[in-house]
């Protein structure tokens, strides 16, 4: 992983740990921080642990095997980011669903930038959305290329798109759009074998591009974004 981890480093052991997670829920003014930041301490810090163990495998593995690995890892880091924030997470077992949903079965001649995910009413997505960027979506469902556009990473490759770019309705959070599409292609790896081997071994359509640059980028793009998230917190207590 690249040298902006070492925040998620230094806090992976408790006695770093506990007293920056008592500094955070003394802010919130919660009643048993001191309890609370005892007993989240090493489910934070494993969190940071397995993330970046899912990171640096990812990066080790062939393309067909990176977006679950990805995706896996994102989940770890945001839950340990949540434990900062929410002391008593995961209160139900809601919030441990994925909070998103797809169409496992693809329609014929299936384009991936067209693709959409369905945003659930309960799980890891809205919890994130809600305690960590204070964010929530109005959509039911929303597209790939929606995902995609506005990140800045992807710039470079959809500078050679001829197709107008939409202004996006709604400002998502830069990491949700990562959680987003990373939850797709962790979908379509799982379910759709054929689909993904075929576009990885004959380079034929559109698709493959747009995802192999995401991937590249979204393994750069994303630990940094966790570590500057982690930063503020960090910052932001006393």
């Amino acid at each position: 992983m690249p040298n902006h981890d070492t925040i998620l480093t230094y806090l992976q052991v408790t006695a770093h740990s506990r007293p920056f997670l008592q500094a955070c829920y003394d802010k919130i003014g919660h009643q048993k921080a001191e309890h609370h930041a005892y007993n989240n301490a090493e489910r934070f810090q494993y969190g940071l642990l397995l993330g970046g163990d899912y990171w640096r495998t990812a990066l080790q593995t062939p393309l067909s095997v990176k977006p679950l690995l990805f995706y896996y890892g994102l989940n770890h880091f945001m839950k340990s980011c949540l434990l900062t924030v929410d002391p008593g997470y995961p209160a139900t077992a809601k919030v441990l669903a994925h909070g998103l949903s797809t169409r496992k079965r693809k329609k014929q001649h299936y384009r991936f930038l067209e693709d959409d995910i369905r945003i659930q009413p309960h799980g890891l997505f809205q919890h994130a959305a809600h305690h960590l960027f204070q964010f929530s979506s109005n959509k039911e469902k929303v597209s790939m290329d929606e995902l995609l556009r506005p990140l800045p990473a992807m710039d470079t490759i959809y500078q050679w798109k001829e197709e107008k770019a939409k202004e996006p309705d709604e400002n998502w959070p830069e990491l949700l759009r990562y959680f987003a599409v990373l939850y797709n292609l962790s979908m379509l790896v799982r379910y759709e074998g054929e689909w993904w081997g075929e576009m990885e071994q004959m380079k034929d359509r559109e698709d493959y591009v747009f995802i192999l640059h995401f991937l590249e980028t979204a393994s750069e793009r994303i630990p940094e974004l966790i570590s500057l998230w982690m930063k503020d917190q960090w910052s932001s207590v006393p």
